[in-house]
């Protein structure tokens, strides 16, 4: 039997894309591992394999093999690891800028002026411009090296093959020099050569070791999102256990068991309170603003902060269970996968490296064979197109973008659980609405009591108050606050309280039998008492928008009229998505009376009533085949269906479960205003993902032929150290560049 396993791993030392890639096929194909997911921007890798198959750690030695380094865990000490190769990594960049810069005055020596003031003698000067050179190939660039031969045991070609290739050659054909000219080994084909380019190896080196440190600083700030929604995790937890309270990592809680939590604590798992009362501020998870209170008998969720207080809190949900992990791992995965419009650029991608090694190779035997210039012109030339290809612009042009819009997105409450949703919401033209929990709040608000016989309506209200004040669902609630609010007295003498399956609620109050419900639950209470059906008929005739009744002793005494408590965003979220020509529908599991006075309230023109499930989905399929690109809205169970079929289903956050795992994005706040936001940011992702592609695109089919020589009849050459310089900043500013608009980009 498979034992499936997921891991998620850090990778240390990726340098492009392509790396990614290379680890992507090279574990793929080892036996027990089901799939692979790695990724450039987020230096990630998902991985599900099966532990009877493989182990943990015969993966993680394959991906060091390749010449990267793995951290398994982000909270381990491992982390001081990763922090140390960084820091070696700047120790590399500045030895590489100070010995470049001293390889250049060597090399340069004559021309600047400098021949009288460093009189070395040449070969000394070869080899310490060989001396100097090698410790930035070989030490500073070692990764890049290593990126090239993974690159080659993978089958996957890659930036690192290209820059390797370019450096080689460069160090190679000087290393062949120096030795010619050091030993006086007279080989003819190099007599009369005297020109190194120990420089040439050294500057592409720094060079694209500094791109690719501007390139770590970027994603660093691309994934701020992330960063700060895993800084509301608690790092420890106190816990009782056994009557002792023990100190434990938030990761080691486990469902029941009592969580204690002080004043100025987060809040670590979702639970419900034991003991204790507080207050606790939950802007980061639910927008509001303003500091809840909080007792025994209420829930709490991750991610909040007990401002004030002190409660004792059973576990219900812990560790990736929680809602502020679920929400985490949404944001990292969404930001980790590939929309459909990278699959263009990935499938350049495949063939770019072979490609260009097939125009380098070209380039000099068309410079040396055919225009009969010299070898080591025609060996720059080669190297200058080895050097300032980019497949890094291609590979990052998408997942920038989505890293730093998905950002975006979580910053305002907005999560993707589906990213190629982020794309498809820009195609939408028609949105459905459910009505109950999304258009409305899902709450009941009373609006009028009538007295049908002798009893004043104040005394009604008495006994029903006295009554509903037991119960805690939100025709009860909705009572309790209108009478609290309108000063009305519960009666003292109260008992035998019953919830009738939903139908209703009876009791003893005042010494009388009282029962609140529907017509039908009513109906059911006081047949005993010998009222013929035809006694019905008049009420029945007032049986509309959710109406209850009230029987007093067997006699039915009076009508309550609720009304659906719309949220305050609707009329306005409703109207502006009219002005931007969508089409908007309302469907409903509501009567039509209801249905129509909610959607004649908001401004919606189309709506469906007394629609189940199945229903739901037939009109999304129905709009569909009419070309209808449909993003559905909804909060219930009922909406589940709808909302897996719609092109885009859009999900309330703070409705079920099954609602929140078939939609494609989720509004954590419930605010309806957050459509046109998620609309709006997809929009502008998709669009900085096409200018990145573009950008990309026309940087190399600019840059090649400019590295070739093609212009340098007219006196513009491109020099390998200027092919360094533009390929280490060209995804930069290109790519990572644009895409960081993203952050400040009005929504």
């Amino acid at each position: 039997m498979s034992n499936l396993k997921q891991i998620e791993l850090d990778i240390v030392g990726m340098n492009c894309s392509g790396c990614a890639n290379s680890i992507n096929s090279y574990v793929s194909k080892l036996e027990g591992v089901k799939n692979v997911n790695v990724s450039f921007s987020s230096e990630t890798a998902k991985i599900d394999f099966e532990e009877n198959l493989i182990s943990l750690s015969k993966i993680i030695s394959s991906i060091r093999s390749l010449g990267f380094d793995v951290i398994e865990d982000e909270d381990s000490i491992e982390q001081e690891k990763k922090e140390k190769l960084r820091k070696l990594q700047r120790t590399k960049i500045f030895t590489a800028i100070g010995l470049s810069l001293i390889i250049m005055v060597l090399a340069m020596k004559d021309h600047i002026g400098l021949a009288n003031g460093l009189n070395v003698p040449h070969n000394i000067n070869l080899l310490i411009q060989l001396l100097l050179s090698s410790v930035v190939v070989f030490w500073c660039g070692i990764k890049f090296l290593k990126g090239a031969i993974s690159s080659v045991r993978t089958g996957v070609p890659d930036m690192n093959a290209l820059v390797s290739l370019g450096t080689m050659s460069s160090f190679t054909f000087s290393l062949v020099i120096t030795a010619n000219h050091v030993l006086s080994l007279d080989i003819k084909a190099l007599n009369g050569m005297h020109e190194v380019y120990y420089e040439t190896a050294a500057m592409i080196t720094t060079f694209i070791l500094i791109g690719n440190y501007l390139e770590v600083v970027l994603k660093s700030k691309a994934q701020t999102s992330i960063k700060s929604l895993k800084g509301l995790q608690s790092k420890t937890v106190i816990i009782e256990r056994g009557g002792e309270e023990i100190t434990i990592p938030f990761k080691k809680v486990k469902a029941g068991d009592i969580v204690l939590i002080k004043s100025g604590d987060k809040i670590p798992i979702d639970g419900v309170i034991q003991n204790g009362n507080c207050v606790v501020d939950e802007s980061a998870m639910t927008g509001e603003s303003l500091p809840v209170e909080k007792r025994a008998g209420e829930p709490v969720i991750s991610g909040t902060i007990l401002k004030n207080g002190f409660i004792k809190v059973k576990a219900l949900k812990t560790g990736n269970d929680t809602r502020l992990a679920k929400i985490i791992n949404l944001v990292k995965d969404a930001a980790n996968s590939k929309p459909e419009i990278q699959k263009l650029a990935d499938k350049i991608s495949a063939v770019f490296v072979p490609l260009v090694l097939v125009i380098a190779l070209a380039t000099f035997a068309i410079w040396n064979f055919v225009l009969g210039a010299e070898f080591s012109k025609a060996m720059l030339n080669a190297v200058s197109v080895l050097i300032i290809a980019c497949p890094c612009a291609l590979g990052l042009a998408s997942p920038m973008a989505v890293v730093v819009g998905i950002g975006r997105s979580a910053d305002n409450g907005i999560l993707f659980n589906n990213i190629n949703a982020i794309e498809k919401l820009n195609k939408i033209n028609t949105l459905c609405f459910d009505k109950t929990g999304t258009i409305t709040t899902g709450e009941l608000k009373f609006e009028n009591i009538v007295s049908l016989n002798e009893y004043s309506i104040d005394e009604l209200l008495r006994y029903v108050f006295t009554l509903e004040k037991h119960f805690n669902h939100p025709i009860a609630k909705s009572i309790v606050h209108y009478c609290a609010d309108n000063g009305i007295d519960a009666f003292k003498d109260a008992d035998n309280f019953s919830n009738e399956h939903g139908l209703g609620v009876t009791g003893y109050v005042n010494g009388k039998e009282v029962a609140v419900g529907s017509l039908r639950f009513i109906k059911e209470k006081v047949f005993h008492s010998g009222l013929s059906e035809n006694g019905f008929k008049e009420f029945e005739s007032l049986n509309s928008k959710g109406n209850l009744f009230i029987s007093i002793n067997n006699e039915i005494c009076g009508r309550i009229t609720f009304d659906e408590d719309i949220k305050f965003e609707s009329k306005s979220v409703i109207n502006d998505l009219k002005k931007n020509n969508f089409e908007i529908y309302m469907i409903s599991g509501d009567n039509e009376y209801v249905t129509k006075s909610i959607a004649k309230e908001v401004g919606i023109d189309n709506y469906f009533s007394r629609v189940f499930p199945e229903d739901k989905l037939n009109i999304v399929e129905q709009l569909q085949s009419n070309n209808h690109k449909v993003a559905m809205v909804g909060d219930g169970i009922n909406d589940a269906p709808a909302l897996a079929k719609a092109d885009v289903g859009i999900a309330i956050g703070s409705g079920t479960d099954v609602a929140i795992d078939s939609a494609d994005v989720i509004l954590v706040k419930g605010d309806l205003r957050n459509i046109a936001k998620a609309i709006n940011i997809s929009k502008k992702t998709v669009q900085v993902i096409k200018q990145n592609i573009f950008w990309a695109f026309f940087y190399n089919i600019i840059a090649i032929p400019l590295a070739a020589g093609l212009l340098s009849p007219w006196g513009i050459v491109v020099s390998p150290v200027l092919a360094a310089m533009l390929m280490a900043f060209s995804d930069v500013v290109t790519v990572i560049g644009n895409s960081l608009r993203l952050k400040t980009v009005k929504i």
